[in-house]
């Protein structure tokens, strides 16, 4: 759709201590970004390592595409929600939280919400919830966003933030900043 592909993402374990996992992703061209998808009937597929597990990740991989395949309605449908921007805002807080939050929800970081709204590239420059979403969750899994804050003295310090590079971290932020644009596209359909 447009500029962005299904793609199947395997998780796997190099010494076999946990089982393959399927998932199904969109892949952005324009941003050479993977999303990691949550869509509403399956989670993940997880093939262990024993038996014929060629077999069952192949079967694996054909149940995960047809999932996927569905998830590539998401760009078509949510380009066709403009976000206001306390509607933006509201995105961009709840990916800081995601991103930054402790237990309690509580952020720390000098990095302010609103800086997850700026875009990295002169095309992501709209306010459809399409776009917006892609470019909070750029800024999220890529990190290089800066802020001041004090060190422990008081001292102004500066900082930036880190890409996410763990991938079980990369999928739970995926997953739940798609919620965020599944719950955000709910609200605008139903409006």
């Amino acid at each position: 759709m447009g500029d962005t592909v299904c793609e199947i993402l395997l998780k796997n374990a190099n010494d076999g201590t946990s089982a393959y996992e399927l998932l199904a992703g969109l892949f952005r061209i324009r941003c050479m970004n993977s999303l990691v998808t949550q869509t509403g009937t399956i989670d993940a597929i997880k093939v262990r390592h024993s038996g014929d597990v060629g077999a069952k990740v192949i079967e694996g991989t054909y149940r995960v595409l047809n999932e996927a395949e569905r998830t590539l309605v998401a760009p078509q449908d949510w380009s066709a929600h403009k976000l206001n921007r306390d509607e933006q805002q509201i995105v961009a807080e709840a990916a800081h939280i995601l991103r930054f939050g402790d237990n309690q929800g509580e952020v720390t970081t000098p990095v302010k919400p609103e800086q997850f709204l700026i875009p990295r590239r002169h095309d992501d420059r709209a306010d459809d919830l399409w776009t917006v979403w892609n470019v909070t969750q750029e800024n999220v899994i890529r990190g290089g966003l800066r802020g001041i804050g004090r060190d422990d003295l008081g001292r102004p310090r500066r900082m930036k933030s880190r890409a996410v590079n763990g991938i079980d971290q990369d999928i739970k932020l995926n997953k739940a900043l798609w919620v965020i644009g599944e719950k955000m596209a709910e609200l605008k359909a139903a409006r």
